[in-house]
């Protein structure tokens, strides 16, 4: 359920216990369930591009390491969020960054 999914992603708390048990550091799972709460819900979809390459880009200037799913943030995380929202942060910048990249028609051209 749509909703469900929402509100699991919602209930992070930005504790950071996810960064200190991965084995790279990286903040995926707190950065895919920020991105992951608002892209499920219709409210958040006039800027889920913006905010999914903002939020990223944001997360590799930090210096954070890159997510290889080993699964250790899930396992510490007080709230139980699942690393399906890291599926959903990768998905969404994809998008995001392909939309990016397309070139765009020029009026009165063609």
């Amino acid at each position: 359920d749509v909703l469900e999914e929402a509100m699991d992603a919602a209930a992070c708390i930005g504790c950071g216990a996810c960064v200190a048990a991965c084995p790279n550091a990286s903040a995926s799972l707190f950065t895919g369930a920020k991105i992951s709460h608002l892209g499920h819900l219709p409210q958040g979809q006039p800027e889920r591009d913006k905010r999914a390459l903002a939020m990223v880009e944001t997360m590799d200037l930090e210096g954070f390491g890159h997510c290889t799913l080993a699964g250790e943030c899930q396992e510490a995380c007080p709230k139980e969020i699942s690393i399906d929202v890291i599926k959903r942060m990768n998905r969404d910048y994809l998008v995001a960054s392909a939309k990016r990249q397309e070139p765009r028609a020029v009026a009165g051209s063609g």
